[in-house]
């Protein structure tokens, strides 16, 4: 009698048994079997081939219910320690450990949700999914994507709670041939889950179906705001699973960062830096206005505020610095001086990050930690999960576990500022879930901390930081 996948993690003993494989993954195997190469970007794994059979899946799905401590505190953060047991290799790397990280992910899946009551609608997972880039099936555990045996193990906890329609969303960073090479075309294939690839060649490969916008006409860079239309439906539960990546740019690069993944190409990459002209950052459709005109005197004024409040690292290279002593805007605006690239990097992506996460709720926000790495790609094992209803108070404990005070990060701060969330590890509630239990934890300073610092900007003399 064969043994069903999740009677082995609910056992957490034994050798995974396969689930049968899905005609799709039938016919995937049937292509390389006839020599046809993987694309680049596989329209069977479109926005559009998830939707269509997300649809036929919500007859039978029951929408998981997630348990009653998370939903009666909004604004607090659980926390669940994980058992992964592993050493590192001889080049610094750690083994893929796919068995203990399903498990892991079952685990947390099983103590988050339980059965509702409801019926139809379907789930959207979007994991940090990046840099599977060349590298093949050994690179899965790399400390910057989201573990995908742990996204599957979760996966497969939702079902035993009924969630049987599951989309799990990839974006960004990788392509493909990535996904296809790392194996987690197949293990979303085998496993019945619907994966989906919104990574197209440009802006204009999106159907008008695949994309919906949301007006959002306070936003200080954005005034419209695109993301893909299975995750914002009505009937859609959207977990947000990012990962604890320390990031160039945004230093800890969390739940609010990982909503980039969820939007299409031409808009999804705003880590770009202040144009040397004056022009939107983003320009493919100039006629609507997606992109404030004025944004660029809002965030130079954003910057002299929050320079003046004394952030951390606000101008590490003294870009600012050069912008100001040249003249400033009257000298930008008449072309008298081409600022840096990375002139007010931080405050624009700010900025323009919080309009993002200001014009969506998640479900509920969760940041796989079980292995993480530094900007010096050391691998570290620390074996956490945090979980918050709130974006904000989930990537402030986050940073704190990772080596970084939430209170000085600038993202956090200026979340804050706008009344999104709270930053300050002192004030945002903590509990412990272990097994059917949860217990509050009083002090913040107990909490097990990594130490993983950032080079800002990747800056060729630029020291290590840690905030």
């Amino acid at each position: 009698m064969k043994t069903d996948r999740r009677d082995f993690l609910k056992a957490a003993s034994g050798l995974l048994t396969g689930l049968p494989l899905l005609a799709q993954c039938a016919q995937i195997k049937s292509d390389r079997a006839a020599g046809n190469k993987p694309l680049l970007y596989a329209k069977k794994y479109s926005i559009e081939a998830a939707m269509k059979r997300a649809d036929a899946g919500k007859k039978g799905n029951i929408p998981p219910v997630i348990r009653e401590e998370i939903l009666d505190n909004p604004n607090a953060v659980f926390i669940i320690r994980t058992q992964v047991q592993s050493q590192k290799k001889d080049d610094g790397s750690f083994p893929n450990e796919k068995e203990q990280m399903e498990r892991a992910g079952f685990d947390a899946g099983s103590k988050l949700f339980r059965k509702g009551g409801g019926s139809g609608g379907k789930t959207y997972i979007k994991p940090n999914f990046v840099h599977f880039v060349h590298h093949g099936r050994d690179t899965v555990n790399n400390g910057i994507s989201t573990h995908p045996w742990f996204v599957a193990g979760f996966c497969e906890a939702l079902k035993d709670c009924g969630n049987t329609n599951i989309i799990v969303g990839a974006n960004g960073g990788s392509k493909h041939t990535d996904f296809d090479q790392a194996g987690i075309c197949d293990l979303m294939d085998n496993r019945g889950i619907i994966f989906l690839e919104g990574k197209y060649p440009d802006f204009n490969e999106y159907s008008k179906r695949e994309v919906t916008w949301f007006d959002y006409q306070d936003g200080v860079v954005m005034k419209k705001v695109p993301f893909f239309t299975p995750v914002v439906d009505d009937d859609t539960t959207f977990i947000n699973m990012a990962k604890t990546r320390i990031h160039n740019l945004a230093v800890t690069t969390l739940t609010i960062k990982n909503l980039q993944g969820i939007m299409p190409v031409g808009y999804m990459h705003i880590c770009g830096g202040w144009p040397t002209g004056l022009k939107p950052v983003v320009d493919i459709k100039p006629d609507e206005e997606i992109i404030n005109p004025d944004y660029q005197k809002l965030v130079e004024k954003g910057y002299i505020k929050h320079a003046g409040l004394g952030y951390k690292y606000y101008d590490d290279g003294g870009f600012a610095k050069e912008y100001f002593d040249a003249g400033g805007w009257e000298a930008f605006k008449n072309g008298n001086f081409k600022p840096n690239f990375l002139t007010f990097r931080e405050e624009q992506w700010s900025q323009r990050m919080l309009d993002i996460a200001d014009s969506l709720d998640p479900h509920v926000n969760i940041v796989e930690g079980v292995f993480g790495i530094d900007i010096k790609d050391n691998l570290y094992l620390n074996n956490f999960i945090t979980v918050s209803r709130s974006m904000v108070a989930c990537d402030a404990v986050t940073s704190w576990m990772m080596g970084h005070d939430p209170r000085e990060l600038f993202y956090l701060r200026i979340a804050n500022e706008r009344s999104m969330g709270e930053n300050d590890i002192e004030k945002i509630p903590l509990f412990e879930i272990t097994g059917s239990s949860v217990r509050k934890l009083n002090d913040y300073r107990k909490l097990p901390r990594a130490r993983m610092g950032v080079v800002m900007h990747l800056l060729k003399n630029g020291k290590l930081r840690y905030f």
